[in-house]
């Protein structure tokens, strides 16, 4: 099923018209329905945008449930935005667990402002490659490989790669919300 059905499928669930979901995500009910029908792909932002609004993770618009608890590194559901230069890789065979771990690639010089989610989580993130900076609440910390950090989720600010090299790190979140 694709990303646009899962939508209208939600938004059906929830009973909302696009214009009432396009309200709450602060998008038009047009941009909504090109989404719905596959025509144009949500940036990042819209789709973390579309899925607070439908009070679901935004991995539930990938969740193809895995029957098997191997992830082969080949088989993982990937998710890539041009926009942002983001890519997310989920490493679970759902994204409807208590705890969803991803691996996030990010370019250099990219940053990320955390949007509110639906529901408060806890989350973790640990550096495997290049250097990343990350505040939290008012706090800025530069985390580079083989270091992590534990916050509520409800303090992230914002996170970047600062370094010359992609970041790649390990991110988990609970209960899922991303």
């Amino acid at each position: 099923m694709k990303i646009g059905e899962r939508i209208r499928r939600q938004r059906k669930k929830m009973g909302y018209s696009l214009r009432e979901l396009g309200a709450r995500a602060g998008l038009s009910a047009g941009s909504l329905s090109q989404i719905e029908n596959d025509q144009i792909s949500p940036s990042l932002n819209s789709l973390q945008s579309i899925a607070t609004a439908l009070e679901v993770p935004m991995f539930y618009f990938l969740d193809n449930t895995q029957p098997d608890t191997i992830i082969r590194a080949n088989e993982r559901r990937r998710l890539y935005f041009p926009d942002s230069h983001i890519s997310y890789e989920i490493l679970s065979p759902s994204a409807s667990r208590q705890m969803v771990p991803y691996l996030i690639r990010m370019e250099p010089g990219c940053t990320r402002i955390a949007r509110r989610l639906f529901r408060p989580t806890e989350q973790w993130m640990f550096v495997l490659q290049g250097i990343l900076e990350i505040t939290v609440s008012e706090k800025t910390s530069r985390l580079e490989k083989g270091d992590g950090i534990y916050f509520d989720g409800d303090l992230l600010r914002e996170f970047a790669s600062v370094g010359d090299e992609e970041l790649q790190m390990i991110f988990c979140i609970t209960p899922p919300a991303l």
